[in-house]
């Protein structure tokens, strides 16, 4: 039997033979060029993509998905009813195409965009495929608030909800559903219509009663999950808490839930008022939307799309310092301190390797193998509550605890 040639994800570090100087150089590793405004994604470990092509059967699968709301309806469910369902189908099909599940997970991704040309100049896109874990969301946010900030953003907040599974769903419309039923005598004639076609309609019209007083008495969603998906949320949340980012929790924001599940966000602007200003960036999951597509196996994915202004000079990013060091975390204490860890060594240019999708020390510790780098860090939950981090040399074995404090200074004098 004749088998079919997998074509693998190209290398984000091809190497170019250097010549040897006796002068002292800084290694670096070769990356696809990023524009400048998404460094901090290369960070966080996201591997610079081309924005995948949007094929003519992609449109189609979609626009089976899709729904179109009535113009009465604003916010974001518009927004994603026109443009995501179509590139969230496209990375489905491109990460089939090329074989990304053999890869390890989950796979992390960023590309360019300027398909919202109203909503904004320019969009970069994070995309965190393979895992239904939490963190992957919190990695989105993290890298978010840090392009945003990069990039003159000083003051935001985060909206959040979820919608959870399949089991919460179900809950959540027949709830919501009964709900209006027993209120269609206080509807408008405009919001029964609506009403007709989708309950969920109702949550983002602000035409059903004065003062909103129908919406504010409804069900929400938060209150329908299942205790998997109340598990996944209350994780999500706890990462936000951790970051110390102001958040609240908004029950209107609900997406189509024909592509969309679990959690949705918005990352806005502070304004000096203390008012809300601009959609800064919108993410969501996608969890079940491939097998809807026509895929064998389900590909659970959360994306998110952070709408900047375009500068004068764009600038492009191919390379980093080579790391020195990957950093493995063990247990949940841990994992929520990784985030600011990164951040604190991002800030001094320092670039390490991390695998914070994964769990268990085994499947961190075989990437150290394939990146050969010479250190490991290392933060456990003694390390989390005496607040530091250990360091290991992989060739002698010698280890030593550092102060997360001095953790930078340190690992500048390895190089």
């Amino acid at each position: 039997m004749k088998t079919k040639k997998v074509k693998k994800l190209k290398s984000v570090s091809k190497r170019k033979s250097v010549k040897k100087s006796s002068a002292k150089k800084t290694e670096f590793v070769n990356f696809f060029p990023v524009n400048k405004m998404a460094e901090a994604s290369l960070y966080f470990g996201f591997t610079p993509s081309k924005a995948p092509q949007i094929s003519k059967d992609d449109v189609h699968k979609a626009s089976a998905l899709k729904d179109t709301y009535s113009k009465n309806v604003v916010g974001l469910p518009w927004i994603f009813s026109q443009v995501f369902a179509e590139e969230r189908i496209a990375l489905l099909r491109e990460y089939l195409d090329k074989n990304l599940s053999s890869l390890p997970q989950p796979v992390m991704l960023v590309h360019e965009s300027d398909i919202i040309k109203e909503r904004a100049k320019h969009t970069i896109n994070l995309e965190v495929m393979g895992t239904d874990r939490s963190i992957a969301e919190a990695l989105l946010i993290k890298t978010a608030v840090s392009i945003l900030k990069d990039n003159g953003y000083k003051d935001f907040s985060i909206e959040i909800n979820s919608i959870g599974d399949k089991e919460s769903l179900h809950k959540f419309s027949r709830e919501l559903t009964n709900y209006y039923k027993k209120n269609l005598n206080n509807m408008s004639a405009h919001c029964r219509q609506n009403f007709k076609k989708d309950a969920f309609y109702l949550l983002h019209c602000n035409e059903c009663d004065e003062n909103n007083k129908l919406k504010e008495s409804a069900p929400t969603s938060v209150s329908c999950l299942s205790d998997i998906s109340r598990a996944h949320f209350t994780e999500v949340l706890e990462f936000i808490e951790t970051m110390e980012i102001p958040y609240k929790i908004n029950n209107y924001l609900v997406p189509d839930k024909k592509y969309c599940s679990g959690t949705i966000f918005e990352i806005k602007e502070t304004l000096s008022n203390g008012e809300m200003g601009d959609t800064l960036a919108v993410g969501f999951r996608y969890d079940g939307m491939a097998q809807k597509i026509g895929h064998k196996r389900d590909n659970p994915g959360v994306g998110i799309k952070i709408f900047l202004n375009k500068k004068a000079v764009v600038k492009k990013v191919s390379k980093l310092a080579k790391p020195v060091a990957f950093y493995i975390q063990l247990g949940d204490e841990a994992k929520h301190r990784s985030l600011e860890l990164i951040e604190a060594l991002r800030q001094e240019k320092i670039f390490v390797h991390h695998m914070l999708g994964r769990d268990k020390f085994g499947s961190q510790f075989a990437h150290v193998e394939k990146t050969k780098v010479p250190y490991v860090i290392i933060m456990g939950k003694k390390e989390f509550l005496d607040n530091t981090v250990m360091i290991r040399e992989n060739v002698t074995r010698t280890q030593q605890n550092i102060p997360i404090h001095k953790l930078a200074e340190h690992v500048k004098k390895l190089k």
